[in-house]
């Protein structure tokens, strides 16, 4: 027998003759009439619902100037040579990184102008260079199409009295040469200062 309330007596105590039956509501019964649904961070002005995009400039980051399709590598090539075999010097500044992939971690940044000892040329144009910051002692550096380093097979370091013709002469064994160091520093003049370190080509 179905319970009938009259609506005269809202608001007021009742009391209940006969049987009232209760049946429970299963749960699919109540799944549209759910109290507890998650509705996240929505209500809560004080909840950090704001999403960084990725893409914010970090001013500490060097542009990912090698940001380019070097190839991926499963390992780190690693010949185990530690003595220099050349020098690099950066035509911009670079992240230095702890794999020759640009899905590794930067160790650190170098400046444009930096010259580094190259131990190792990979395979896939990037140059293992000896790096202070990296715990191991050596990290990687990106070269694809030869556009972020320049590559001398040793270094100098100009001399009071030195000239560019002079230091071709006793490095190279031709003052004429002297355009091939011009070259491979890219320089516009022959203008060299005391103390400026200078890469050297193959003898």
């Amino acid at each position: 027998m179905p319970l009938i309330i009259d609506e005269a007596v809202f608001g007021k105590p009742l009391k209940v003759s006969g049987t009232i039956t209760l049946e429970e509501v299963t749960d699919e019964e109540g799944a549209g009439d759910s109290s507890t649904e998650d509705i996240g961070d929505a209500g809560d002005p004080d909840a950090d619902d704001q999403e960084t995009s990725g893409d914010t400039e970090d001013p500490e980051k060097a542009p990912e100037t090698d940001a380019v399709d070097t190839g991926e590598v499963s390992d780190t090539e690693n010949d185990g040579n530690t003595e220099p075999i050349g020098y690099v010097k950066l035509r911009t500044m670079m992240n230095i990184r702890d794999k020759n992939s640009l899905d590794s971690e930067i160790v650190t940044i170098y400046k444009k102008d930096t010259i580094a000892p190259a131990l190792q040329y990979c395979s896939n144009s990037w140059v293992r260079i000896a790096c202070e910051e990296a715990e191991c002692g050596y990290a990687y550096v990106c070269n694809t199409d030869n556009v972020y380093l320049i590559i001398g097979k040793s270094i100098y370091t100009v001399q009071k009295g030195d000239t560019i013709k002079s230091i071709a002469a006793d490095l190279l064994g031709d003052e004429e040469r002297y355009t091939e160091i011009k070259a491979l520093n890219e320089f516009s003049s022959n203008v060299i200062a005391e103390g400026q370190v200078l890469l050297i080509p193959e003898v």
